[in-house]
């Protein structure tokens, strides 16, 4: 990972000086059972090379056997569970990175690509609500800064929960689409909106 990202987001794992806030909304920190600031990879060139943030909400729960020690372990478990289309979400991600850049291997892929969570860590109950409390100050420590890294590339919100949030945070230059997480992620006019994500990024770059 680039230096840069490194310094924004290794202080959510000492652990994040917002934890203390958060805890009292029930945002879980547990490294031993895998709930630690995750979900996000990519950028694995120069920054430069860059041309789509994907924004979703914020991570699942952990899967079974997932423990971390700290930002390399994340990384590697999403970088792992992409690259293995490990769950429905994940696959379908691939599927919006292959819409993107269809001649070309998920390993160039990401090099082109960041994706990112509006909240770091796991929403209370999986799929559940988070605190506007907890995502504002979640998206002005680390999300904001890292959009700040890749000021050519194309910004996605995928869901309305992420949308909303970035809209709700004054970022407003984005392009909306339908979430990759099931149930919206099953459905028809989810992939007709990840083709939509592919063909603005053609205009756009």
């Amino acid at each position: 990972m680039d230096s840069r990202l490194l310094s924004i987001l290794s202080p959510a794992y000492k652990p994040c000086p917002d934890y203390v806030n958060c805890k009292k909304e029930g945002i879980r920190w547990d490294q031993s059972s895998g709930h630690v600031p995750r979900g996000f990879c990519g950028a694995t060139g120069g920054l430069e090379e860059v041309k789509l943030i994907l924004v979703v909400a914020e991570p699942g729960d952990p899967l079974r056997g997932e423990t971390h020690t700290g930002i390399e372990s994340a990384l590697k478990q999403a970088y792992k569970c992409f690259n293995n289309k490990e769950t429905q979400f994940h696959y379908n991600v691939r599927e919006i990175l292959n819409l993107c850049w269809p001649n070309e291997p998920f390993e160039r892929q990401m090099r082109r690509v960041w994706l990112t969570e509006s909240v770091l860590c796991s929403a209370p109950k999986e799929t559940g609500p988070v605190k506007a409390s907890v995502a504002r100050a979640c998206i002005r420590r680390y999300l904001s800064k890292q959009l700040e890294l890749f000021p050519g590339a194309l910004i996605v919100a995928l869901g309305c929960k992420a949308e909303k949030r970035l809209q709700r945070n004054g970022i407003i230059d984005f392009f909306p689409a339908r979430a990759a997480a099931p149930p919206e992620g099953n459905k028809p006019r989810a992939k007709r909106s990840w083709q939509a994500i592919a063909e603005q990024l053609r205009r756009h770059v």
